[in-house]
C-alpha cells in the first residue's frame, strides 16, 4: 500500500517557494549602506549556487556571508537559506543546528514560523536517517510548535500533519491519532485532507481502532472518491470492517477493489474477498473466489496463501477430493512459506477420503521438510490423527497424543491432543492413561473455556467407569461436572444417565433413583430413555424394591421397543417379575426374549431364569428340560453350574431321587471349584436319604462337613440335620436325638428349627420318651409360633393329652386344638383339628359346641378326608341331643357316601332316628341296608330289632316275627329282650294272650333289663286279665309293683289292678 514520503516531498516544495518570496521582499530593501551592499552583492552570490543547486557552493557561500556580514539585516535569511542547503545536502544535524541557533538569535523573526516548519523537517530527515522513534518524537515536537508558536501561520496545519506523521512513525499511535484529529480540525485545504485522512485511518487501524478507522475511510470516500488513493482506502475499509466481524458488509468492498484494473493490491482485495465469505460460512463460493487468484494473478505473493484458503474451504464442504487437488502443489513446493500448512490439511482431507496411510506419508515427509516451521507441532498432531484412523496404529496414535501434549504444553493443539490420548486409551482399553489425560486438560486453568471441555469430561467420565477398579465417584463428579458447566451440550443426556450409573454401581440406590426419575423425562433420545430406565429399574431392584423395578422396566421397554439392548430389558424384567412372584408375567417376557432374541448374550440366562421358573411353579419337567439346554447349549457359561444344579433340584422335587442324584454328581464331575457343588453334595444327601440309602447319605453328608474350607454354621448346621434324618431313617433314634440337640445348642436360630423340634420329638416317641417329645411340640410351638408345622404340633400336644385317658385333662386338650387353627395353614391339618375340638366337645358332652365346630368343617372341607367322621360325630352330638330331626340329616349324609368307612353306624344311627320320627319305611330301609350289607356289624341284632320294629309299626307282623325271633338267636343282649317282648306284642295284637304272656314272661325271666323285666310282668299281666285268669294277673301286676315300684310301669299295673274284680276271700 502507499508509504508516507508524500507529504514531505511537499513540505520541501514549500521550502522553496518561501526563497522565492525572500528575493521578493530583499528586492525591495530603501538606501542600502555601502556595507549592505556588499552584504547584498555577497547574497545574490550564494542565492545563485543555490538556485543552481550547488548546494555545497552555497553552504560555503552562506557561511562566508555570515562571518562577513554578521550585523546584516538579511543574517536571519542567510541562516534560512544555509539550513535548507543543509538539508539538501543531507547534513540534517548541521541544519538543525542553523534552524535552532536561527530562533534563538532571532526569536523576533518575521519568518518564525517558515523556520519552526523546516526545523521539524530537518528534525525529522535526521529521525529518517537514524530510524530511532526518540527522533521521531523529537520532530513531532518540532512540527508541532508551529501551531503552537504560530496559530495562523499558513504551515500550522501542515506542522500538525506532519506532526502526526511522525508520531506515527514513531509508533506513538495514540498521539498521532490526535494529532491528525487537530490537523482535521483545523479545516485543511482539499489537498491535502486526503493525506490527513490516510494517516489518521492508518493510524486508528494499527491501533486496532478498526470502527473508528473505518468511519475515518467512510468520510474519505465520501469526500475524495475520485482520489487515487480510493480504491486503496476501499480495501482498507473492508478489512476494517472484516476485523469487526462485519463480513457482510467487507465483502463487496473487497470485491470492488478487485476488480479495479491496475490496482497494485488487487490480488490481496481479492484474497480478502474470499477470506469476508468463508467467514459467512459460504465455503463453496469462497472456495471458488480462492482458486481464481492464482489464474489472474499468477505471480502474486498470495497465490500459495490462496491455495491453501481454497482447500480448507473444500475440506469444510466436504468436498475431499477437490481439497487434495488445491492444496496438493503447495504441499509439494518446498519453497511455499504455506508448505507445512497446506500439508496439514490436505493430511485431514486424504483421511477423510479413506486414505490415512497417505497422510502420514504426506505429514512425514512434510516434517522433514518444514523441520523449523512454526506450524511443525500441526504436522504432529494431525499425523497423530491420521494414525488414529487406522484401527491398527490406534495404539501408536494414542501413545502420540500424549507425547504431543507434552512437548507442546502451551500449543493450541495441546488441548485436542490431551483430548484425543483421552478418547484413543480409552478405546484401547487404557482407562488410568485416558483419565490421566483428560484430569491434565481440566486442570489447566488455561484451557478452562476450551470447547473441548464438555468432551473431556464426558470421556474422562468414561474412563472412571472402567479398568480394575472403577472410581465411580470421581465418574459422578466429572459427569456433573459436564452438565453443571455446559447444561445444552450434547452429551448432557448420556452424562445424565452416567451418573445414574455410578450411583447405581456405587450401591447408592435411592440417590440414583432420585436422579434418574428427575432426568427420564427429560431425555429426548429413546435409546439414552431406555438406558436410564433400565438403570432405575436395576436401583428399585436392588432396594428390593420390585413392583418400581417391574414399572421401570417395562416404561424403558415402552420407550425403546427395538433398542439395541432390549433382550437386556426384557431379561431383567423377567427377573424382577420372578422376584415379586409374579412367575407367569415373568415367563411370558423372558419367552419373548427367548423368540425374538435368538443370538442374544442373555440367552444362557434366560433359559436358566425360565428353568427356576418352571421349577417354583412346580413343573419339574420343563425346569428340567430347560436346565438341560443350558448345560448342553451353554457349557462355558457362568449359569451352567447353576443350571446343572437347578436339573438337580428339579428332579429332587420331582421326586426322581434317583436321577436328582446323579444330576447333582455330574455338578460334582463338571465343576468341582465351582461355590454351587457344595450345595450340590448336600441335596444330593438329601436325595440319597429319600431313595432311603441312608447309610451313602450319610456318608455322603459326613464327606461334605469334612469339606475344606468348612461350610458356615448355617449351611453346616443344615447338613447336620439332614445327617439326623438320616440316622432317624436307620433307626439310630438316639444318636439323631443327640445330634438334634446339638444343633439346637449350637444355632438357637436355625432355620429349620421347626422342623428339628418336630423331628426330634419323632424321635423321643420313638425312644419312648414321650414328656420329651411332648416338650419338643409345645417348644415348637413357643419358639416358632409362624412355622407351618405349629397347628400340627398343637394337634400332636391335644392326641398326646387325650391319650392319656384323664377325663380332666380333656379341657387342656381342647385348648391346643384351638390354639392350632389360629395359625394353622394346611387344609389337611385345619381339618384334622376341626373334627379333634369337636371330639373332645363332644366328649365332654358340649354337644352344641362340638356341632358348631364341626359344622365349620363340613362348610369349609365339604370333600374333605374326614367329612364322613365329622357327620357321623355331628350326627351323634344331636342324637344324643334327642335332636332326631336334625341328626338323622347327618346320618344320611354318610349313608350317601359308598366310600364313608363309617356307614354301617349312619344306617344304623339313620334307622334308629327314624324310627323316633316313626318313619317307619325309612327306617326299615336303614336297618334292611345295614342288615344285607354288614352281617359282622356289632349291632347288627340290635339293627334287626329296628327292622322288626319298623315292619311292626307298618303292621307286617308276619314279616316282623321272625325277625324278632333272629334278634333273640342272635344275642342275649337288651335287643333280644326288646325282641322277645315285641314278639308278645304281636300275640297280644292277635288276641294269642297264651303266646303273648309266654313271650312277655321269657322277656322278663331271661333278660337282666328292669325295663323289659317290669314291661313283661305288667303285658303278661294284661294277657292273663283277657284270659280271665284273674288271680295271675294280679300276682304278675302285684310283682310290678313290689319287684319296680319305682318304675313308670309300676303306675300301669296299679290301675289296671283297679279294673279287676276284687278277689274272693280264701276259704280257712
Amino acid at each position: 500500500m502507499r508509504g508516507r514520503g508524500e507529504g514531505r516531498q511537499m513540505a520541501a516544495k514549500l521550502v522553496c517557494g518561501l526563497l522565492a518570496v525572500l528575493l521578493l521582499v530583499s528586492s525591495g530593501l530603501a538606501q542600502e549602506t555601502d556595507a549592505e551592499k556588499a552584504a547584498t552583492r555577497d547574497y545574490v552570490v550564494a542565492q545563485g549556487f543555490q538556485k543552481k543547486r550547488l548546494y555545497a557552493n552555497a553552504v560555503t557561500h552562506w557561511k562566508t556571508f555570515l562571518t562577513a556580514h554578521p550585523k546584516s539585516v538579511r543574517v536571519p535569511a542567510v541562516r534560512l537559506n544555509l539550513a535548507v542547503c543543509q538539508l539538501q545536502l543531507k547534513k540534517y544535524p548541521e541544519s538543525v543546528a542553523t534552524l535552532k541557533q536561527l530562533l534563538k538569535l532571532h526569536p523576533q523573526y518575521k519568518l518564525a514560523d517558515r523556520v519552526q516548519f523546516n526545523l521539524g523537517l530537518a528534525t525529522e530527515r535526521l529521525a529518517g536517517a537514524s530510524g530511532k522513534a526518540t527522533d521521531f518524537e523529537a520532530a513531532a515536537v518540532e512540527y508541532g510548535r508551529v501551531a503552537e508558536r504560530f496559530p495562523k501561520s499558513p504551515f500550522a496545519i501542515q506542522g500538525r500533519f506532519l506532526q502526526a506523521e511522525c508520531l506515527f512513525s514513531a509508533e506513538k499511535l495514540q498521539p498521532a491519532i490526535a494529532a491528525y484529529g487537530s490537523a482535521l480540525a483545523l479545516k485543511p485545504p482539499a489537498s491535502l485532507e486526503p493525506d490527513i485522512l490516510y494517516g489518521l485511518g492508518t493510524a486508528q487501524e494499527q491501533f486496532e481502532k478498526h470502527a473508528e478507522a473505518a468511519v475515518t475511510y467512510q468520510r474519505f470516500l465520501k469526500a475524495h472518491a475520485k482520489h487515487p488513493d480510493a480504491t486503496e482506502i476501499t480495501l482498507r475499509l473492508g478489512l476494517c470492517l472484516f476485523r469487526q466481524k462485519k463480513y457482510v458488509e467487507s465483502q463487496p468492498l473487497f470485491a470492488r477493489a478487485a476488480a479495479v484494473a491496475n490496482f497494485a493490491q488487487a490480488d490481496l482485495a481479492l484474497l480478502q474477498q474470499g477470506h469476508a465469505m468463508r467467514q459467512q460460512q459460504k465455503l463453496a463460493e469462497a472456495a471458488t473466489v480462492f482458486e481464481s487468484l492464482p489464474k489472474k494473478f499468477a505471480k502474486s505473493a498470495y497465490v500459495a496463501e490462496s491455495r491453501v484458503a481454497a482447500g480448507k474451504c473444500r475440506f469444510g464442504v466436504k468436498e475431499y477430493a477437490k481439497a487434495q487437488q488445491v492444496l496438493t502443489p503447495v504441499a509439494a513446493d518446498p519453497k511455499a512459506v504455506e508448505g507445512a500448512e497446506a500439508s496439514a490439511w490436505l493430511g485431514r482431507a486424504l483421511v477423510k477420503l479413506k486414505k490415512p496411510t497417505d497422510a502420514v506419508v504426506v505429514y512425514d515427509k512434510a516434517i522433514a521438510a518444514h523441520a523449523k516451521s512454526p506450524r511443525m507441532p500441526e504436522l504432529v498432531h494431525f499425523r497423530n490423527e491420521a494414525l488414529y484412523a487406522q484401527p491398527a496404529k490406534r495404539v501408536e496414535s494414542a501413545a502420540g497424543f500424549l507425547a504431543f501434549s507434552g512437548k507442546y504444553p502451551d500449543h493450541e493443539l495441546t488441548a485436542s491432543a490431551l483430548y484425543m490420548s483421552a478418547l484413543s486409551h480409552l478405546q484401547i482399553e487404557k482407562p488410568a492413561l485416558s483419565l490421566s489425560s483428560a484430569e491434565k486438560f481440566l486442570g489447566n486453568a488455561k484451557l478452562a473455556k476450551h470447547e473441548l471441555r464438555p468432551e473431556v469430561f464426558y470421556v474422562g467420565g468414561q474412563a472412571c467407569l472402567l479398568g480394575e477398579k472403577p472410581d465411580w465417584a470421581k465418574g459422578e463428579t466429572l459427569f456433573r461436572g459436564l452438565i453443571a458447566g455446559f447444561p445444552k451440550h450434547q452429551h448432557v443426556p448420556a452424562a445424565t444417565v452416567r451418573i445414574g450409573y455410578c450411583l447405581y454401581r456405587s450401591e447408592k440406590y435411592d440417590p440414583a433413583v432420585a436422579h434418574l426419575t428427575a432426568g427420564i423425562p427429560g431425555l429426548a433420545d429413546v435409546s439414552l430413555k431406555a438406558e436410564a430406565g433400565l438403570l432405575l429399574g436395576r436401583s428399585h431392584q436392588a432396594a428390593k424394591r420390585s413392583p418400581q423395578a417391574i414399572a421401570a422396566f417395562r416404561a424403558a421397554l415402552a420407550a425403546a421397543p427395538k433398542w439395541e439392548r432390549a433382550d437386556e430389558l426384557l431379561y431383567v424384567l423377567g427377573a424382577a417379575l420372578k422376584d415379586d412372584d409374579k412367575l407367569t408375567e415373568a415367563s411370558v417376557e423372558l419367552t419373548k426374549l427367548r423368540s425374538q432374541f435368538a443370538k442374544s448374550g442373555f440367552r444362557d440366562r434366560t433359559l436358566y431364569e425360565l428353568g427356576d421358573i418352571a421349577r417354583l411353579q412346580k413343573k419339574p419337567d420343563p425346569a428340567v428340560a430347560l436346565f438341560r439346554q443350558v448345560v448342553t447349549g451353554f457349557p462355558k457359561s457362568d449359569v451352567a453350574p447353576l443350571a446343572q444344579f437347578g436339573m438337580g433340584a428339579a428332579l429332587y422335587e420331582k421326586a426322581d431321587f434317583k436321577a436328582a442324584a446323579a444330576s447333582l454328581k455330574q455338578l460334582v464331575d463338571k465343576y468341582p471349584k465351582h461355590v454351587i457343588v457344595a450345595q450340590g453334595q448336600r441335596l444330593q444327601g438329601s436325595c440319597l436319604r429319600e431313595l432311603k440309602d441312608f447309610a451313602a447319605a450319610a456318608g455322603v453328608l459326613q464327606a461334605y462337613l469334612a469339606t475344606k474350607p468348612a461350610p458356615s454354621a448355617e449351611l453346616a448346621a443344615d447338613a447336620r440335620f439332614e445327617l439326623a434324618l438320616c440316622q432317624v431313617g436307620l433307626k439310630q433314634h438316639k444318636p439323631a436325638i443327640t445330634i438334634f440337640n446339638a444343633v439346637l445348642q449350637a444355632q438357637p436360630k436355625f432355620a429349620q428349627k421347626d422342623n428339628l423340634l418336630y423331628e426330634l420329638a419323632f424321635a423321643y416317641r420313638a425312644t419312648d420318651q414321650l414328656p420329651q417329645a411332648l416338650a419338643s411340640y409345645r417348644r415348637l410351638v413357643a419358639e416358632v409360633p409362624t412355622s407351618p408345622l405349629v397347628a400340627e404340633s398343637w394337634f400332636r400336644i391335644g392326641q398326646a393329652v387325650e391319650k392319656s385317658g384323664d377325663q380332666k385333662l380333656l379341657p387342656e386338650a381342647e385348648k391346643a386344638y384351638t390354639a392350632g387353627l389360629k395359625t394353622v395353614k394346611k387344609p389337611a391339618v385345619r381339618e384334622s383339628l376341626l373334627y379333634q375340638l369337636g371330639w373332645v366337645q363332644y366328649r365332654q358332652e358340649r354337644y352344641p359346641e362340638a356341632i358348631a365346630q364341626l359344622g365349620v368343617l363340613l362348610k369349609e372341607f365339604p370333600k374333605g378326608d374326614q367329612r364322613s367322621e365329622a357327620l357321623l360325630l355331628c350326627g351323634e352330638c344331636q342324637y344324643l341331643a334327642k335332636n332326631w330331626k336334625e341328626a338323622v340329616v347327618h346320618f344320611e349324609q354318610v349313608v350317601g357316601d359308598p366310600k364313608a368307612t363309617e356307614r354301617a353306624r349312619a344306617l344304623y344311627r339313620a334307622g334308629t332316628c327314624h324310627l323316633n320320627l316313626k318313619k317307619w319305611p325309612l327306617a326299615q330301609q336303614r336297618f334292611e341296608a345295614l342288615v344285607k350289607g354288614f352281617a359282622k356289624y356289632p349291632q347288627l341284632p340290635a339293627a334287626r330289632y329296628g327292622l322288626g320294629l319298623a315292619l311292626q309299626k307298618q303292621n307286617q307282623l308276619d314279616r316282623a316275627v321272625p325277625v324278632f325271633e333272629q334278634v333273640t338267636k342272635e344275642t342275649n343282649t337288651e335287643a333280644a329282650a326288646k325282641a322277645r317282648f315285641m314278639i308278645g306284642e304281636i300275640a297280644f295284637s292277635r288276641k294269642q294272650y297264651k303266646v303273648a304272656y309266654e313271650n312277655f314272661l321269657v322277656a322278663a325271666f331271661k333278660y337282666p333289663y328292669e325295663e323289659w323285666q317290669a314291661k313283661g310282668y305288667l303285658e303278661a299281666g294284661r294277657c292273663f286279665k283277657e284270659l280271665k285268669d284273674n288271680d295271675k294277673a294280679r300276682e304278675m301286676l302285684g310283682t310290678v309293683i313290689k319287684k319296680f315300684p319305682k318304675r313308670p310301669e309300676a303306675k300301669s299295673a296299679a290301675q289296671v289292678l283297679t279294673t279287676l274284680p276284687k278277689p274272693k276271700p280264701k276259704s280257712k
